[in-house]
């Protein structure tokens, strides 16, 4: 890759709210002149990677961006009983009404989005079909959300085999392929990827109604995992906090794999610590992150040659 090669194949890799950082990647290409010819993602990468095909991009990341602690748990409805904490419906509907209604294979873009049937254990490149259904069950994050049938198999998260699916556009008649990792080493081992809470009590009053609610909100991230763990090592682990760093982990180690196994002419790594899989509110800061380096392993990639 050189200087005047511009079209590229941009591989989105899974990591849940750390995803993010793509968009900031994703800036960072277009604005240094790179042409996005093709796309394969999983989880977050998927949803990212399709809606910067059906050109939504800017449309999800504003709304992203708005999004607060108290609206990211609007979005979680319960399911009661079956493979999975939440159904995700509220989401999903939320991000189709962004979206709006896609074949992939109509996209201007050539897009694969990688999802797992844990029946058959392998991995599925879907490339045809509805988009937000690709999509939908590429981010099934296992124990998290429920599975989504396509073609009468149950899929969950692509990132389950194939974090950083690179294979998929190994056949493009592109100049060179870019990928982005979300399980770089982190920034400072040790740290909390999650500020702590203040435990000052604020100035003014606070009506009784809202205190009520930021209670059941407080209750509600107990329940569901999402309370910070503070740094008591013999405090145990929610369900889903033990699902989710368990994701992480195994992510972590098959990206390793994967990028051995298929290099690509450019690495883009983000920090694995650089926010909690569910953080989303911090939208801001984290597409920061993508921005910060993206240029910084453009710039390392040029001066190395």
């Amino acid at each position: 890759m050189n200087e005047k090669s511009k079209r590229i194949s941009l591989v989105l890799g899974s990591g849940g709210a750390r995803g993010l950082a793509h968009i900031g990647v994703i800036r960072v290409l277009e604005q240094q002149g790179w042409q996005i010819s093709s796309i394969a993602g999983s989880s977050m990468g998927a949803l990212i990677g399709g809606f910067y095909a059906a050109g939504k991009l800017d449309d999800y990341a504003e709304w992203v961006q708005d999004l607060t602690e108290f609206n990211v748990l609007r979005y979680l409805d319960i399911a009661w009983g079956g493979a999975g904490l939440l159904k995700g419906e509220m989401l999903m509907d939320t991000l189709q009404s962004f979206i709006g209604s896609h074949r992939i294979e109509d996209l201007p873009i050539p897009l694969t989005i990688v999802a797992t049937d844990v029946l058959n254990r392998k991995e599925v490149w879907l490339n045809s079909g509805d988009l937000f259904a690709a999509i939908r069950a590429s981010i099934a994050v296992p124990t998290v959300f429920t599975p989504h049938t396509i073609d009468g198999r149950p899929l969950l998260d692509g990132g389950i085999l194939n974090p950083v699916p690179i294979a998929p556009t190994l056949q493009d008649q592109t100049d060179a392929i870019i990928a982005v990792s979300l399980s770089g080493i982190p920034r400072k081992p040790g740290t909390r990827s999650r500020p702590r809470k203040a435990t000052t009590e604020p100035m003014h009053p606070v009506h009784r109604y809202r205190r009520k609610i930021e209670t059941f909100i407080d209750q509600l991230q107990e329940r569901l995992g999402f309370e910070d763990t503070g740094d008591n090592p013999d405090e145990q682990l929610s369900m889903s906090e033990a699902a989710l760093f368990s994701l992480d982990a195994m992510q972590a180690s098959v990206s390793r794999c994967m990028l051995a196994a298929y290099p690509p002419d450019l690495l883009i790594e983000v920090p694995i610590n650089t926010c909690g899989a569910h953080e989303f509110y911090r939208a801001k800061e984290v597409i920061e992150v993508g921005v910060e380096r993206a240029e910084k392993a453009l710039e390392r990639y040029f001066a190395s040659e």
